[in-house]
């Protein structure tokens, strides 16, 4: 017992030296809107640049993605691996699993009103993502071996972000910290960031307002509509075919199809107001690269605004990366694991 104790001992304080002698960073990143257009003469592209997620980290979809009660015998496919990369592409539960929308009933009255509180009813989607995320993000701060989210203590750049919500024209997006390891530009794999709101209910990927599934299941949709809805799907259509994504014919719902066509192009199954993703490397300077797709709403479509921008930078000094329409604020700071709390147990 005394030698497996001892033992256990050993190889925690390894695991411990090993972490306090590999080099560690605490990256704080505060991302805003700027929202004032007055004196914004610059144009940008009706283009939608689409961000392929491919091989990346995923600090979010565990803490944000709750799907709803299913059949323990359904098989889902996990969204992170077990070293924290996600995998291209979202999973969801496989459509047998998903819970089904009730039967319809006939309404024997010709009361118009009742007739649309229904189908509208009916036609609400199953909500596995929230409509909108917190500002503030952040986790337990347990020390782990690959990136995690620092806890709420390590906070540092709080009063930045009080002086930016003193001004009307910010919009603050997302706040939070995490810890890494920097590698070699060669070796880097990219962070996925997203934040705001969820528009995934209203647009489409490239910003294309979504079929009406009220119209579309009412006998008196009206030709507009129709017209409509028509026109806004060729113009996806033709935003999908201009950045290279293979287009295939419907098998069942429209939504599930847009799913499909998604995931094979590895493009996020949701559509937030801020999604991007931000790579960090080490080769002599700190470098950062940051590629963001920044949605706002206009009359009858989502605008996409692209932000990329590589920086290098030095560690402990805040460094701002502007832009006309968005803010990225950073600060990186050398990390000893030791300080950490850690979730490595003693061998009993």
């Amino acid at each position: 017992m005394k030698f497996r104790l001892l033992l256990g001992s050993c190889l925690l304080v390894n695991a411990l030296t090993l972490q306090a002698n590999e080099r560690w960073f605490e990256v704080e990143m505060i991302i805003f809107e700027r929202t004032g257009d007055s004196a914004l003469k610059e144009h940008f592209p009706t283009q939608v640049t689409p961000i392929r997620l491919g091989r990346h980290i995923d600090l979010l979809t565990d803490q944000f993605y709750i799907p709803l009660p299913v059949d323990p015998e359904c098989q889902t496919s996990d969204a992170v691996d077990a070293t924290g990369l996600a995998i291209p592409g979202e999973a969801e539960p496989a459509a047998e699993c998903m819970p089904q929308p009730t039967e319809q009933t006939t309404l024997a009255s010709d009361n118009t009103d009742a007739l649309l509180a229904a189908v509208l009813e009916q036609a609400t989607p199953h909500q596995y993502w929230p409509e909108q995320l917190p500002v503030r993000i952040f986790g337990e701060g347990l020390h782990q071996p690959v990136p995690y989210l620092a806890d709420e203590n390590a906070f540092q750049l709080n009063e930045v972000v009080n002086r930016l919500r003193r001004q009307r024209q910010h919009q603050i997006l997302l706040h939070t910290v995490w810890r890494q390891a920097p590698v070699t530009e060669r070796r880097a794999i990219p962070s996925r960031w997203f934040a705001g709101k969820n528009f995934s209910q209203q647009f489409d990927y490239w910003g294309q307002p979504l079929p009406s599934e009220v119209d579309s299941n009412l006998a008196f949709a009206t030709e507009e509509q129709q017209e409509a809805d028509l026109l806004a799907q060729i113009a996806s259509r033709r935003q999908q075919l201009a950045a290279g994504v293979a287009l295939t014919q419907p098998e069942s719902s429209t939504d599930e199809q847009r799913r499909l066509e998604q995931s094979a192009a590895n493009l996020p199954s949701q559509v937030w107001q801020l999604d991007g993703l931000f790579r960090l490397h080490l080769d002599r300077y700190l470098f950062v690269n940051t590629d963001f797709n920044l949605r706002r709403p206009q009359a009858n479509s989502l605008q996409s605004i692209n932000v990329k921008q590589s920086r290098r930078l030095i560690s402990g000094e805040i460094h701002y990366l502007d832009h006309p329409k968005l803010g990225i604020i950073l600060q990186i700071r050398r990390f000893d694991p030791a300080t950490a709390r850690s979730d490595a147990s003693i061998i009993e």
